[in-house]
């Protein structure tokens, strides 16, 4: 076969050789050419050409090349794969007619395939409504012959999947010339507008189809993948550590609270409320219990502009004494905001102010003593703040009592001395008492033993 790649009604060479392999004389006969969608001809398969060639008598063991040009059968299937082949007419006393017909020759029928390589490049994948963006992709022709010119179109889409039903970007496309066979291709390049009234900061797709030209192989590739772009927005942040003063509190007590709130979105963010919150734990949400009956006002900030608040709140009433608790902030979300899950701080630590009461120093005492005999025993209570150095709440009054015990470490399950104990008055964070009381031996010790 002359062509094994052939278009719709073109005309190609077909040669063969003819055999004569018995031993007499083989008078002349015809030889015809057919088309088959199988490797096995036969003469029930489409004769090529309307008449065949003749074949000359042929002495034993002589052969004849012949060759006939022939027409591609109209309508055949574009990109599909036919067979050529030959048959000999069989002629009188033929001794074996069943080798008649040659195997078939594979030959395709020319075909052009139009696809776009991959997702476009787009100058911005963070865009604004209304904004001029760029794009550019590339389109292919895997086929056999020349594609012929065709159109690019761009596409705005909600999802990654690109079809001509998606919203077309620029009124008009791109022309794409006539591209030669095998994997040639054309880069093309167009600037249109991002759609008006896009959500701010939802993520769309931007993705390109060539138009399908007549008799094309494969149309269900010429959309690319979508790329994905974002409509620029706002977006409130809380920077950095809030500031807390002071962190060592009492409940109702008012404490003065600061951060700085900022919009780290491409466009200007509208007004909104910053709040302050009392937690249990250092993770902030506005779940947690407010401070302050109304937050305090955030301005309208640019994009990347920032704006330190702050608000001076009361301690809720009742916490725990000596307990600990966290403060933090969170600025409130506005309509069609970008990220919100940045919008609250962390939380910083604050306690609750509490009192501790220590018996300092060595008792003073009357170290040898008789059953029953009177001592002298005097010693000093002292309040002392939870925390070293920092001033905590005043103390209640309370009582020292003087403990008798076997050993050197003392609790109050040991024989206490003195029916009642002395009294230890209310004193303020870090003061301090001496206190001293007359108390009796326990009766009946062992003589010369030691106590405590």
């Amino acid at each position: 076969v002359g062509d094994t790649t052939l278009e719709p009604d073109q005309t190609f060479t077909i040669s063969a050789m003819v055999e004569n392999e018995g031993s007499g004389q083989a008078g002349a006969t015809t030889l015809r050419f057919y088309w088959s969608e199988d490797v096995n001809i036969s003469t029930t398969d489409n004769a090529l050409c309307t008449a065949g060639v003749s074949v000359p008598d042929l002495a034993a063991g002589n052969s004849s090349n012949l060759s006939q040009d022939c027409t591609v059968p109209a309508s055949q299937t574009i990109g599909a794969t036919y067979y050529v082949g030959a048959c000999v007419v069989t002629v009188v006393d033929e001794f074996d007619p069943t080798n008649n017909c040659s195997a078939g020759v594979a030959v395709s029928i020319h075909y052009f395939d139009l696809s776009v390589q991959s997702a476009p490049n787009v100058s911005s994948n963070l865009v604004g409504s209304g904004e001029t963006i760029s794009l550019d992709t590339t389109v292919q022709n895997s086929g056999t012959q020349v594609a012929p010119s065709t159109t690019l179109r761009f596409y705005w889409s909600e999802d990654t999947s690109i079809s001509t039903a998606d919203t077309p970007l620029c009124q008009a496309g791109v022309t794409v010339p006539a591209i030669d066979a095998k994997s040639n291709s054309a880069s093309l390049s167009q600037d249109c507008l991002v759609p008006l009234s896009q959500t701010l900061g939802a993520t769309y797709y931007v993705g390109a189809c060539v138009a399908t030209a007549s008799n094309e192989l494969d149309t269900a590739n010429n959309c690319s993948l979508g790329t994905a772009v974002s409509i620029q927005t706002f977006d409130w942040t809380v920077l950095g550590t809030l500031s807390v003063n002071p962190n060592r509190v009492n409940s109702g007590e008012t404490i003065l609270l600061a951060t700085t709130v900022q919009n780290t979105g491409q466009v200007d963010a509208p007004t909104t409320t910053l709040d302050f919150y009392w937690s249990q734990d250092s993770s902030i949400t506005t779940a947690d219990t407010q401070l302050c009956t109304a937050g305090v006002a955030v301005p309208a900030l640019a994009a990347g502009s920032s704006q330190s608040l702050s608000q001076d709140c009361p301690v809720p009433p009742s916490q725990t004494l000596g307990a600990t608790y966290y403060v933090g902030a969170c600025v409130t979300t506005a309509p069609s905001e970008g990220a919100v899950g940045n919008n609250c701080s962390a939380g910083v630590v604050v306690s609750i102010h509490t009192f501790d009461w220590v018996v300092q120093g060595d008792l003073s005492v009357d170290n040898t003593v008789g059953a029953s005999e009177t001592i002298s025993i005097a010693t000093s209570v002292q309040l002392a703040a939870t925390v070293q150095n920092i001033a905590m709440a005043a103390a209640s009054s309370t009582a020292l009592r003087f403990y008798w015990s076997a050993d050197d470490s003392i609790a109050t399950t040991d024989t206490p001395l003195c029916t009642t104990g002395a009294a230890v008055p209310a004193l303020a964070a870090g003061n301090s008492q001496s206190l001293s009381q007359d108390c009796p031996v326990p009766p009946s010790q062992t003589l010369g033993a030691t106590y405590y």
